[in-house]
């Protein structure tokens, strides 16, 4: 009968655990960790050795940054499930994170055994081998991963390394001898042996593979790399500029390595500046041939930023890019700084009509397309690209400039309204808000527009006092306020904000020659006066504001004077 309790015991034991254990993993898997390490943790007071329990509590002290409570659960929960991949994997990741070379060894022993074909666990564990002066370790690592993936340079010449390192050239002659045979027909194979034995020293065995090499594939890439390299670190200088310039100007050279040779050049030029005159010379006759794409282009605009030269130079070849690879974000991009620095609107304009071709997917074309257009008073055009930009824009797109784009569309639509019908200014202007709602422009010329059509003055005040508490200094927004104001009839309040744009002890030339003071702004100023009684000080802003002569008046001004008095 006692064996019959035991049992009974251990069953409910069990049935505890796996009923505590799912709860925990419902906790994890909300992300309330708190209560699923209690959970865990009462798992493992009824099941000390649930390698399970212990490795999720584990990693759950590990994400609170508790690594002395979390690093021995999952040591514990690899000993006691030694076979479990998922343990071990993250056991030697903390180790490796901690740079724990001693501890890290066994655990990827470990895993390598149970996985054996995994060649990345025998890398890694080659490269530690190696950094804990186990060479002879690593190399025996490293003939493990030839039997799994087949014999390559990378594996053989990396054990010659490790053979020299211990001293056993013939071994790593062998090892070198050993590509050779089994890829006799690769003359790449047979550069980087070359190489090998250049860097050993033995210079008769490494001339005699660059020999046939070049009998056999004169034109190989590594074997003029790989003459190069050997020109320059003998000071041969006269044999390097030889070769690298023949290669730069033969037209059968591949663009790759041409182009490997000319970002070589710059790079010597950049700690030798006399080789300016050589390095601008190459550049022209590269340029001469046909090009397969714009990467030698790229590197002219970038040697020729570098040393500051003309932006109209650099100009030239960003157009070429252009030539070769239209779409290039590169040349777009710093073409539309430049003209946008230098006020060339034609070219943002032809620059912007590139981009929208051509990436249509980036917003800031068909915006600083409209910008341009707008400054060559091409205002149906500029609503066109609007349009166009917002038809296509995505929804991850960058809010504020979506804002930006359905305010400017909006500033617009009002310019063209000649019967002052504001609809599709509005549809833009509340498109805008939906986008960025504390959007100052747009706030303060949604208002004005609304006040002008003498509607919603109260929802206009509110959005105003928005823009000016964004921007309390901004002359246009304060002169909107005060617009509103005196639309409610509120004088009082209005003169107080007008002051602002238009103090009463600033002289005339004061006002005159501020550009921030419009004639509109000065006749909204004799408004606002003449309602508040004082006409005298209205007739003298009503006068300014026909000397500033910018056209920024109603056509209401010159009766205003004639009658000298406010005309609605």
């Amino acid at each position: 009968m006692q064996w019959l309790l035991l049992a009974w015991l251990s069953a409910s034991a069990q049935t505890r655990f796996d009923y505590f254990y799912l709860e925990a993993e419902k906790y994890r898997l909300a992300e309330d960790f708190t209560t699923a390490a209690e959970l865990y943790q009462h798992c493992l007071d009824i099941n000390p050795d649930a390698a399970e329990a212990m490795y999720n509590l584990g990693l759950i002290h590990l994400y609170m940054r508790e690594d002395t409570l979390g690093l021995p659960l999952l040591k514990r929960a690899t000993e006691l499930a030694p076979d479990n991949p998922w343990y071990l994997e993250t056991l030697a990741a903390l180790y490796l994170d901690q740079r724990d070379t001693e501890n890290v060894i066994p655990v990827l022993e470990r895993m390598a055994a149970i996985q054996t074909r995994r060649s990345d666990i025998l890398e890694r564990l080659a490269t530690i081998y190696h950094t804990v002066g186990r060479t002879a370790d690593a190399v025996a690592t490293l003939d493990r991963i030839e039997l799994l993936e087949g014999k390559s340079a990378q594996l053989s010449i990396e054990k010659a390394d490790y053979y020299m390192e211990m001293e056993q050239a013939e071994k790593a002659d062998a090892e070198l001898q050993a590509l050779l045979d089994e890829f006799p027909h690769d003359m790449n194979t047979k550069v980087i042996v070359g190489n090998q034995y250049r860097k050993a020293g033995n210079l008769e065995r490494a001339d005699s593979l660059y020999q046939e090499v070049q009998r056999t594939e004169p034109t190989n890439a590594y074997l003029q790399l790989a003459l190069l390299d050997y020109y320059q670190s003998a000071h041969d200088m006269a044999r390097f500029d030889h070769l690298r310039d023949s290669l730069l100007y033969d037209e059968g050279t591949e663009n790759t390595l041409r182009v490997m040779l000319m970002r070589d050049y710059i790079e010597k030029t950049r700690r030798d500046s006399t080789l300016r005159p050589s390095l601008e010379r190459a550049f022209d006759a590269v340029l001469a041939m046909p090009q397969q794409n714009a990467q030698i282009l790229i590197l002219k605009a970038a040697y020729q930023s570098f040393v500051k030269a003309d932006e109209l130079a650099v100009d030239s070849t960003l157009l070429r890019i252009l030539d070769v690879d239209p779409g290039s974000q590169l040349a777009l991009s710093e073409l539309l700084k430049h003209y946008a620095s230098r006020n060339d609107f034609a070219g943002m304009e032809d620059i912007c009509r590139r981009g929208v071709n051509y990436r249509p997917e980036e917003l800031g074309y068909p915006y600083y397309l409209a910008l341009a257009l707008i400054q060559q008073d091409k205002t149906q055009e500029a609503i066109e690209a609007l349009e166009q930009g917002l038809r296509t824009k995505s929804d991850e797109g960058n809010g504020q400039l979506v804002s930006d784009m359905f305010s400017i569309l909006g500033d617009l639509y009002a310019k063209q309204s000649e019967e002052h019908s504001y609809e599709k200014t509005f549809a833009a202007y509340d498109s805008a808000l939906v986008y960025m709602d504390d959007n100052a422009s747009v706030l303060n010329n949604y208002a004005y527009y609304l006040s002008l059509r003498d509607e919603q003055l109260d929802r206009a005040e509110e959005m105003s006092y928005r823009a000016i508490k964004a921007e309390p200094d901004n002359v246009n927004y304060l002169d909107t306020y005060a617009w509103i104001l005196f639309m409610k009839k509120d004088y009082a309040a209005a003169r107080i904000y007008i002051d602002k744009v238009v103090p009463p002890d600033a002289t005339d030339d004061t006002l005159m020659t501020d550009e921030q003071v419009t004639g509109v702004l000065l006749e909204h100023a004799g408004d606002i006066y003449m309602l508040n009684g004082l006409s005298d000080v209205a007739l003298r802003y009503w006068r300014l504001a026909v000397q500033k002569a910018d056209e920024s008046c109603t056509p209401l001004l010159h009766k205003k004077l004639k009658k000298k008095k406010y005309v609605k």
